[in-house]
């Protein structure tokens, strides 16, 4: 897990936000919104892909494996969240060629326990990822 330098924290100014999570800011980008989805398997991310609103949603994974999310990013998911990995891994770069913004190594404060002992929000939990600057990024639950 990355240490974030509080310095170059962003900081969250809507009171429509709370904060639940850090980490590695993959690319620069505006702020994108949407309900969020856990794939832990390969089964997961296959049935994901072949559903609907794939692009209005946010992926969360446990590693920064591009190998896995692959599929995801050619459908073109809203955002991407890892748990693991660092914006120099292989995910972070197709990510950033794929426009579509990531952020990595991010430890969750509140959310489900899955069955491996992360914490991740809840599926269907509207996240907004804070990305406009670097080298850190926000990820903000809506609602109070």
């Amino acid at each position: 897990m990355a240490t974030i330098d509080e310095r170059s924290a962003p900081t969250v100014t809507d009171r429509n936000y709370r904060q639940v999570g850090q980490g590695q800011n993959v690319v620069e980008h505006e702020a994108v919104e949407g309900p969020c989805i856990w794939l832990d398997t390969p089964d997961d991310v296959i049935e994901f892909v072949t559903g609907p609103d794939v692009e209005d949603t946010i992926v969360i994974s446990r590693s920064g494996s591009t190998t896995f999310v692959a599929p995801a990013l050619t459908a073109g998911v809203k955002g991407l969240i890892t748990l693991e990995g660092t914006k120099e891994c292989h995910l972070g770069i197709v990510s950033r060629e794929f426009g579509i913004p990531c952020v990595m190594s991010v430890a969750f404060t509140e959310g489900v326990t899955t069955p491996q002992g992360d914490t991740v929000p809840a599926d269907g939990t509207v996240l907004r990822l804070e990305c406009a600057a670097m080298p850190n990024a926000a990820v903000l639950v809506k609602g109070a």
